[in-house]
C-alpha cells in the first residue's frame, strides 16, 4: 500500500508544479532516504543521539558502551558557526565524523542553534532580551532587505549553506532541522510567528538556490509550558516547506499524556507528515510510549554535558544520565520497533533491492519460491539472480 502512497505523492507534485507550486529539488539519495522513512513510518522507529554541544559522536558512543548498539541516527549542531571562521577553534569543514557516520550505515541529522552577537557586542547567543549577554537581534528585519540585520541574516544562511554543500558533495542526506522550538519564544528567531515563517521559507529558497538538494526538512513544535501547543503552530511555515514535524518534550513520563497531548497534536495539525520525537528529556519510556500510540518516526534525548564531554572520563563509565539513562536505552532496544544503525542499514539496502525488483517490468529469470516463472499480478516473496524479493 505504501508504494502505492509514493506513486500518489509523486503525481500530486506534479499537478501542484502545473499550478505554480514548484516542486523541491531532491537529491536521489534523499529522495531514498525519504522514501524509506516513509515505508517505516507507523511500523518502526529509528534510534537516535545528538552530538555533545556541536560535531561528534559522543552521545551515540555512550549509548554503544553502555548497551552494545549504536542508534541510527546522530544529529549534528551548527551551533558554533561564528567561530568556524578562518584560524576559529572549531571548523565544520572538517566533516570527517559526519562522513565517517554515514559510511558506517548512520542517519545523518543537523540542527542549527543560530547564535548572533549579544548586545554588549562581544559574545553570542540566541537568547533574546537586553541584558549584556541577551540579544537584541531582531528578526522582523526579514522583512527589510536593506536592514543590517537581513544582511547578517543572509551571510550567515549562505555560510552554513556552504557547510552542507561539503556533505551534498559526498552524497550524504541530512535531516535538516533549523529554527527549532520557535513557538517558545526563548530563541530570537521566534519572538515574532510572521518573521519567524518568513526566514524559513527564505532559508528554503535560499538553500534551493545554492542546489542544496541533500536536505530533509524538520520542522519542531515547542511544548511550551505556559502555552496551549496548539499555538506552536502559529510558527509553521506551511506544507510546501517542511517534509517531517516533530516536539520537543521535557519532564513528562506519562505516555498517555504524551500521545494525547504531544503525538496527536501533531497529527491533528499535520495529518500528512511523518511524525518525530525531535527532543525529549526525562520521559516515559519508548516501549510505553509506543504502546499508548505514539508511533514516532525516530526519537532523540538531548545530551548530558558533563557525562559525555569526555569519552575518556569516569563519568562517561557511569549509566546515569540527565535525560535517557543506560535503562531507558535498554528498554528501548529490546523492543522490535526501534532500529539501530545496522538494522537500518540492513533494511535501506533491502528496501533498495525490492524497489528495484518492481521497477523490473518483465523480470525474466524470476521464480517463486515453487520455482514458477514469475507472471504479470504475482505477488510474494521471488527469487532473481539469487536474492528475494518481496512484491507487494
Amino acid at each position: 500500500m505504501k508504494h502505492y502512497c509514493i506513486v500518489l505523492i509523486a503525481l500530486l507534485s506534479c499537478v501542484l508544479a502545473a499550478h505554480g507550486q514548484e516542486s523541491p529539488q531532491r537529491s536521489a539519495e534523499a529522495e531514498a532516504l525519504l522514501q524509506c522513512l516513509r515505508e517505516i513510518e507507523g511500523e518502526k522507529t529509528l534510534s537516535g543521539t545528538i552530538a555533545n554541544v556541536n560535531w561528534n559522536l559522543n552521545e551515540a558512543k555512550w549509548v554503544h558502551q553502555h548497551t552494545g548498539k549504536w542508534p541510527a541516527l546522530n544529529y549534528f549542531d551548527f551551533i558554533h558557526a561564528p567561530y568556524s571562521q578562518k584560524g576559529g577553534w572549531i571548523d565544520y569543514t572538517n566533516v570527517t565524523e559526519v562522513v565517517n557516520w554515514h559510511k558506517q550505515g548512520g542517519v545523518v541529522g543537523i540542527m542549527w542553534h543560530w547564535n548572533v552577537r549579544t548586545n554588549n557586542g562581544q559574545d553570542y547567543t540566541c537568547t533574546p532580551g537586553t541584558g549584556d549577554n541577551q540579544t537584541s537581534f531582531d528578526v522582523r528585519k526579514i522583512f527589510e532587505p536593506e536592514s543590517a540585520e537581513y544582511k547578517q541574516m543572509m551571510k550567515d544562511i549562505d555560510q552554513i549553506a556552504s557547510y552542507l554543500k561539503l556533505l551534498k558533495l559526498r552524497k550524504i542526506p541530512v535531516l535538516w532541522r533549523p529554527l527549532h522550538e520557535a513557538g517558545g519564544m526563548w530563541f530570537w528567531w521566534g519572538m515574532d510567528a510572521e518573521a519567524c515563517k518568513e526566514l524559513w521559507r527564505v532559508m528554503y529558497h535560499r538553500f534551493q538556490e545554492a542546489g542544496l538538494d541533500n536536505l530533509i526538512w524538520v520542522w519542531t513544535s515547542a511544548a511550551a509550558w505556559n502555552k496551549p501547543y496548539s499555538d506552536g503552530y502559529n510558527w509553521y511555515p506551511g506544507d510546501e516547506y517542511v517534509d517531517i514535524v516533530g516536539i520537543d518534550i521535557y519532564n513528562n513520563t506519562s505516555a498517555y499524556d504524551i500521545n494525547t497531548k504531544c503525538y496527536k497534536f501533531l497529527r491533528k495539525y499535520s495529518p500528512d507528515k511523518m511524525v518525530a520525537l525531535t527532543e525529549f528529556g526525562n520521559v516515559a519510556k519508548i516501549s510505553a510510549q509506543w504502546r499508548a500510540g505514539s508511533k514516532w518516526l525516530f526519537f532523540m534525548p538531548w545530551y548530558d554535558y558533563e557525562r559525555t564531554k569526555d569519552p575518556s572520563s569516569d563519568a562517561f563509565k557511569s549509566t546515569d544520565h540527565g535525560h535517557a539513562n543506560a535503562e531507558w536505552w535498554e528498554d528501548a532496544f529490546a523492543c522490535d520497533f526501534v532500529l539501530t544503525r545496522d538494522d537500518f542499514r540492513e533494511l535501506r539496502t533491502s528496501i533498495r533491492d525490492i524497489q528495484a525488483a518492481e521497477r523490473l517490468a518483465a523480470p525474466a529469470g524470476t521464480y517463486d519460491l515453487m520455482g514458477r516463472p514469475w507472471v504479470e499480478g504475482s505477488r510474494g516473496v521471488m527469487i532473481h539472480n539469487g536474492k528475494k524479493y518481496m512484491r507487494k
